[in-house]
């Protein structure tokens, strides 16, 4: 059993938000934002009281969420094809077209931001491409910019390198596009059909949740190597803290835990119903999970405070 600080993470609050909730994403004002793909709508929870602050109207069955400093939040909606941007005073400010229309029994649709360089990336199963957004200045009616990629689900950004991975759960293979030239410049094969994806930047990591097997997959960021780490079945997505700690949500109810130092899974925490997307927020220390089955999201304190 391993003994390391993750064994002390449980639930602190449970908060209820709209009709299927299934993507996570926080802010730097201590707001975390929930997409309910059953509602079309995003619940804005403050992290320092455990509330829902305002539900906002967005596109259909929205899937995919993050968060820029500059300018706001971009929701990725599934339904519809679009991607809706809120402003910082939740207003929202702009929805772009993104070309395809995506096929509702193939799940979240991913949605990452550079913040660096003012680009919002959006995953586009439909069309087989992953889109290229300005979100600096006034926001374009449609997409324009692309890249081909098979079967894509969700991306992430690494904020140093500011290369976007991935996932490719038909494939089993995460691609790695490089925004300099807007080409695909690796391939890696990981655990089967992977689904969620978190980068580490700081350690040159990237965790994948193998949702076709009881595997997370780590890769080296530097060198493209793989190694995996045994999960229980059915990982769904993933999301890291600052001490380098991954968080898994899994088919079974649960979050798994794994330890930084050691890569075991130190701690496996009962959440809701069907949990799906999950983000950690650095002010309260909390990783927040959305629980699709139930309409809530489960806080998780890492330290069990």
């Amino acid at each position: 059993m391993n003994t390391s600080h993750t064994a002390q993470s449980r639930v602190v609050a449970t908060v209820p938000v709209g009709a299927k909730p299934v993507g996570v994403a926080v802010d730097v004002h201590d707001r975390v934002f929930v997409t309910n793909s059953g509602a079309h709508t995003v619940s804005v929870i403050d992290s320092r009281t455990n509330t829902v602050s305002t539900t906002i109207s967005v596109g259909l069955r929205p899937e995919g969420v993050a968060t820029d400093p500059q300018v706001g939040v971009c929701v990725a909606n599934g339904g519809s094809s679009t991607m809706t941007v809120i402003d910082k005073s939740n207003v929202v400010i702009g929805t772009v077209g993104v070309e395809g229309p995506l096929l509702p029994s193939l799940g979240m649709t991913g949605v990452a931001v550079d913040h660096q360089l003012g680009r919002a990336y959006v995953a586009n199963r439909g069309s087989r491409r992953v889109w290229t957004i300005r979100i600096s200045g006034v926001l374009p009616p449609f997409a324009h910019d692309f890249v081909e990629v098979p079967d894509p689900l969700d991306v992430a950004v690494d904020p140093m390198s500011h290369r976007v991975y991935v996932t490719q759960p038909g494939l089993h293979t995460v691609s790695v596009i490089d925004p300099a030239n807007g080409e695909v410049i690796r391939v890696i094969p990981v655990a089967e059909r992977p689904t969620g994806i978190a980068v580490d930047a700081p350690r040159h990591r990237a965790y994948v949740a193998g949702s076709g097997s009881a595997t997370v997959s780590v890769i080296d960021t530097a060198t493209g190597g793989v190694t995996g780490t045994d999960v229980a079945a059915g990982p769904v997505d993933v999301a890291v803290d600052s001490r380098g700690d991954a968080y898994v949500t899994q088919s079974d109810g649960t979050v798994a835990v794994i330890d930084a130092v050691s890569h075991g899974v130190g701690a496996t925490i009962p959440v809701g119903s069907r949990p799906r997307g999950l983000a950690f927020e650095p002010h309260s220390d909390r990783v927040y999970v959305a629980n699709s089955g139930d309409g809530t999201v489960s806080a998780i304190d890492p330290t069990g405070g």
